[in-house]
């Protein structure tokens, strides 16, 4: 309770002094969206028909207050977010989104970099807090400084939202040419209240150019990201990722890459316990292109996320995860919170595989998108003598545009499940698995 007063005290406030302003300087934005799932038999069980099925929502808003020409502050929050026939009023679980992934080093940290969680503040009345921050102009470029959005690039592939503080300076070169220098706070531990802690902080340095014309985008950003939060280890990951979004005749194109190199440097004490130092590498490769063709369209999809040959080793790849893109129903998806496989699972971003797509779409009637999407995928490396096979899946979504801002979706996936989910014996049996979605959402 006194978090839930604390909370409604602060908005009051935000409100009271925004009043002489709202009329005319104040906007809001959003979703509202229901949606319902029926999940059967997921852990790939042989002959077993197990089934989840349940709705969930959320309301999402974003009020932007405009105090004058040139200076805004900006804030969302999301409320009443969870499974109907829980209690909604009650605080949401705050799983985390987190930057980083990774596999453990063998001295209780991560060869990777910490997963943060998404930072958001849950109040008990099931608002969670997920931005605010400042903007303003100046006559050098704009500032925003705050609790806002990162990891969060180019095209979809390879995001994993986050909010974290930070500030950031923009401005353009050209006409056609922006810039962008970032500074984040991802872990603090010098604060008051983590005083027996120092210096054991996890910071993000940002640095990124965009050009853009008609018919092209692309962009090139660098990323160092420092962890000293384990006191014996010195964490250090570079990132480079360029992007191309391009229209060429009927053909849209559009394609990313990530790598990252780094490594991880051990203390004195660890070394006396036999411990050494770590490389970390990561490269992920994504390339889309669609066409239209008469009255609809085709395309393909090409993607690859690097695995480690290797877990326990000091060569630790695949540092990187991307939850945000999520190309098929149920393979590297987190929309939907179910895990699939018994003995193994691909997981919600893509990693360790090689996915090739191919999809087309098309409108029969005014308001109605239909797509349908075929899509194979396989493991990169092959681990404790499990099969590389992740499956094939079909997929096929169509969504009717019931007002401008009004959308029902319904969805069915289908995966023929590979023999990866066999995990390392060959003689386990497992059966293929399926999804039913449907979706109500307005945008305001």
């Amino acid at each position: 309770m006194k978090k839930l007063l604390i909370g409604l005290l602060a908005l009051g406030l935000v409100f009271s002094f925004s009043v002489p302003v709202m009329a005319s300087d104040f906007s809001v934005s959003g979703t509202y969206r229901i949606r319902g799932w029926l999940d059967s038999n997921s852990p790939l069980y042989k002959d077993d028909a197990a089934s989840d099925a349940y709705y969930d929502q959320r309301l999402r808003v974003q009020p932007v207050f405009t105090v004058v020409d040139g200076l805004k502050v900006t804030c969302r929050f999301d409320a009443l977010e969870g499974i109907w026939g829980d209690d909604l009023r009650s605080p949401a679980a705050d799983t985390g989104s987190g930057a980083y992934s990774g596999t453990t080093d063998g001295y209780g940290g991560y060869a990777g970099f910490a997963d943060t969680g998404d930072g958001a503040i849950n109040l008990d009345a099931n608002v969670q807090f997920d931005k605010a921050y400042v903007t303003f102009m100046t006559a050098y470029g704009q500032i925003e400084a705050g609790f806002k959005s990162t990891n969060v690039w180019g095209t979809d592939f390879g995001n994993t939202e986050d909010f974290v503080g930070e500030i950031d300076f923009a401005t353009k070169l050209s006409e056609n040419v922006a810039v962008l220098i970032r500074v984040e706070k991802d872990i603090e531990g010098d604060s008051f209240q983590n005083n027996t802690i120092q210096d054991q902080d996890q910071d993000a340095y940002i640095a990124a150019a965009r050009y853009m014309n008609e018919g092209v985008e692309t962009g090139l950003l660098y990323k160092v990201v420092r962890n000293t939060t384990n006191e014996h280890v010195t964490q250090t990951l570079h990132t480079l990722s360029p992007y191309i979004k391009t229209t060429v005749g009927p053909a849209y194109i559009e394609g990313q890459i990530y790598y990252s190199t780094g490594d991880a440097e051990v203390d004195d004490v660890l070394k006396g316990y036999g411990y050494k130092d770590s490389d970390l590498s990561e490269l992920q490769i994504y390339l889309m292109a669609k066409a239209d063709v008469g009255p609809g369209y085709v395309g393909g999809v090409f993607a690859y996320a690097e695995g480690d040959d290797n877990p326990i080793d000091n060569d630790v790849k695949g540092v990187l995860s991307g939850s945000d893109w999520n190309p098929c129903l149920i393979l590297f998806n987190d929309t939907q919170p179910t895990s699939v496989g018994s003995y193994a699972t691909t997981g919600t971003a893509l990693d360790n595989a090689y996915l090739f797509q191919v999809f087309g779409g098309m409108s029969p009637v005014e308001n109605l998108a239909i797509k349908a999407v075929l899509s194979y995928a396989y493991a990169d490396e092959e681990l404790n003598n499990v099969d590389d096979d992740y499956g094939t899946e079909f997929d096929v979504t169509a969504s009717y545009k019931i007002y401008d801002n009004l959308d029902y979706t319904v969805g069915f996936g289908y995966l023929f499940a590979g023999d990866y989910y066999k995990g390392s014996d060959n003689d386990n049996e497992i059966d293929d698995t399926y999804l039913l979605m449907n979706k109500l959402q307005v945008n305001f």
